[in-house]
């Protein structure tokens, strides 16, 4: 027989006040006193349930018909509404079958070396500089960005076109922060700034020039065999079936996954590599030992195992994406408990992650401990999420934030305020609210 979570002994209004305005704490909190998860229940919705117990979530995430993605709020749904990361069921599965080759071997690898191309021109430019100060949140948007479009969309977009995608990006992170709206009753209407719609109506209009583009190099013989080619390609295909603007929901989609969480991650590695200079000094020695006077490559990366661990305990620290989020399509049983119909289920990383039942010195900077234990072992460790709908581009960033982050602190002292991250923007993703100011200087 199956059981109900428990509920917490304060009213559920309060926790779901706590939820929408501290959030952090809050999760910490049931982190700390629920061994499996709890439900909260929220007048006029169904209850929110948090998973505690990471075993459960990854049985959770291997049911995605039962615990479906959340769909696309108003807001949301003006940037994209059916693109990868967004849809469910056959649509999903549909999709997933037209990209896979995006994400093959061969591209890792050709995404690998074009990061090592951009951060090669990007150590240069620093280099020219001297001393200086730095945004390094948009430094690294701006790198991850290009590299995504020119890779997995098949164009370039340019460094101005880069640098407004962030403007968009920071405009967009302001309309999804979490607060009260994230609990409020599901008829309540949305809010939408017209700063948004702006911003919105500038990914999508992008996202039209890139297709629209490959459409005309498609039609010329081009067969470089990009996502974007792919779904052209598929849309003539009688058995496929395109929701309405089904490619630009697409293209929108990897503008934004492609690079945000990558950037976000590199922005927050840099942080603690600041904050730690003995960590610092590893990767430095290691990259000097591993990279010759050219761009890096896919080649560098077996040669940058301790590179890879101070990524892999950045992720755990900050995970750019702080929970999963999925709705129970109907009442299920998971482990030993029930989980009501329609219930928000929300698995955070960021608390499981930070939990002294996982994990030694949780709070504590520690790269060497995926040297004694595996990541794909560690069922508490999923900053990728887990089950059919985990990350796709995992293999990307892996490879993309090793080759950066060797490079970068091969040559450069990157000194960030160590409160540089009290201020984070709890949103869909975790991003810094102000930038991260960073002064830049050649090492010694």
């Amino acid at each position: 027989m199956s059981r109900p979570l428990p509920e917490p002994p304060e009213a559920g209004v309060l926790n779901a006040v706590r939820f929408g305005t501290d959030t952090f704490r809050f999760l910490d909190g049931v982190q700390a006193r629920y061994r499996d998860g709890v439900a909260i229940p929220i007048p006029g919705r169904p209850p929110l349930v948090v998973v505690t117990n990471p075993e459960l979530v990854h049985e959770a995430l291997a049911q995605p018909a039962a615990f479906r993605r959340v769909p696309a709020q108003a807001a949301a749904a003006l940037i994209a509404e059916h693109g990868l990361v967004q849809s469910d069921g056959a649509l999903w599965r549909q999709q997933r079958g037209i990209m896979n080759p995006a994400f093959d071997s061969r591209r890792v690898q050709a995404y690998a070396n074009e990061v090592g191309r951009r951060v090669e021109a990007l150590a240069d430019d620093w280099r020219g500089r001297g001393t200086f100060e730095t945004n390094v949140h948009r430094a690294m948007t701006q790198l991850t960005v290009r590299v995504a479009s020119e890779i997995l969309l098949g164009e370039d977009i340019g460094p101005d076109r880069a640098a407004q995608f962030h403007e968009w990006m920071q405009t967009a992170g302001e309309e999804f922060e979490f607060g009260l709206d994230s609990v409020a009753p599901d008829w309540l209407p949305d809010r939408i700034s017209p700063e948004f719609r702006e911003a919105a109506e500038g990914i999508r209009g992008l996202s039209e020039d890139i297709i629209e583009r490959r459409r005309r190099l498609l039609a010329e013989g081009d067969d470089d065999m990009n996502l974007v080619t792919m779904l052209l390609r598929a849309a003539d295909d009688p058995d496929v079936d395109y929701p309405p603007n089904q490619i630009r929901d697409e293209v929108a989609t990897f503008l934004i996954a492609g690079h945000e969480t990558t950037a976000l991650s590199l922005t927050y590695t840099l942080a603690l590599l600041s904050w730690h200079p003995e960590s610092r000094d590893r990767v430095r020695a290691e990259a000097a030992d591993a990279l010759g006077s050219g761009s890096p490559t896919h080649d560098d990366l077996s040669a940058l195992p301790y590179t890879q661990r101070v990524y892999r305990e950045a992720l755990r620290l900050y995970p750019p994406a702080w929970a999963t989020f999925r709705r129970a399509s109907q009442t299920v049983r998971l482990g030993e408990y029930r989980i009501p119909e329609g219930a928000a289920v929300v698995m955070p990383q960021w608390s499981i992650h930070r939990s002294d039942r996982y994990f030694d010195a949780p709070e504590a900077f520690d790269p060497d401990r995926w040297e004694r234990r595996s990541p794909s072992d560690t069922p508490a460790y999923f900053p990728f999420s887990t089950g059919p709908h985990a990350c796709v581009g995992r293999n990307f960033a892996l490879s993309g934030a090793t080759l950066t982050l060797a490079r970068l602190v091969r040559d450069f002292d990157i000194s960030i305020p160590e409160n540089a991250l009290d201020d984070l923007r709890v949103t869909p993703t975790l991003r810094p609210a102000d930038g991260v100011p960073a002064t830049i200087r050649a090492a010694d």
